[in-house]
């Protein structure tokens, strides 16, 4: 036991001197529930910054998943619901793609990321 008691306290003191690299923390609020998830803050400055425009400015209010492909991808963003009229949500322009930018990620499952025109790699909006 005290030899486990010395690793806690050796692995506790490493984590305290790690560098923290904690993103922008996000709750999707859902009829099923809410989803947390972290952004990459550091590593997709542009990307990040984009999304939080988005939901700052208040264009993914009753936003809906408007496509859905099992085991693949559920896709949002593109647009509200309001009083029984479907809207396309008002985009910024599109930013460039940061796919090379800092740590790179790939999109296994639980993975958020922005929606591209086929063929345009910098066409990513809302």
């Amino acid at each position: 036991m005290r030899g486990f008691r010395t690793f806690c306290v050796l692995a506790v003191l490493a984590f305290m001197f790690l560098p923290a690299r904690a993103g922008t923390l996000v709750q999707f609020r859902t009829t099923f529930g809410n989803i947390e998830v972290e952004l990459y803050d550091q590593d997709k400055p542009a990307t990040v910054q984009n999304f939080l425009n988005y939901v700052k400015s208040g264009r993914y209010e009753n936003e809906f998943a408007h496509r859905l492909v099992p085991n693949f991808v559920l896709q949002g963003g593109g647009f509200t619901l309001t009083t029984n009229t479907i809207n396309h949500i008002p985009v910024y322009p599109p930013i460039t793609n940061e796919f090379g930018a800092g740590r790179q990620f790939s999109n296994v499952y639980g993975t958020i990321a922005m929606a591209k025109l086929g063929g345009d790699t910098n066409s990513a909006t809302s």
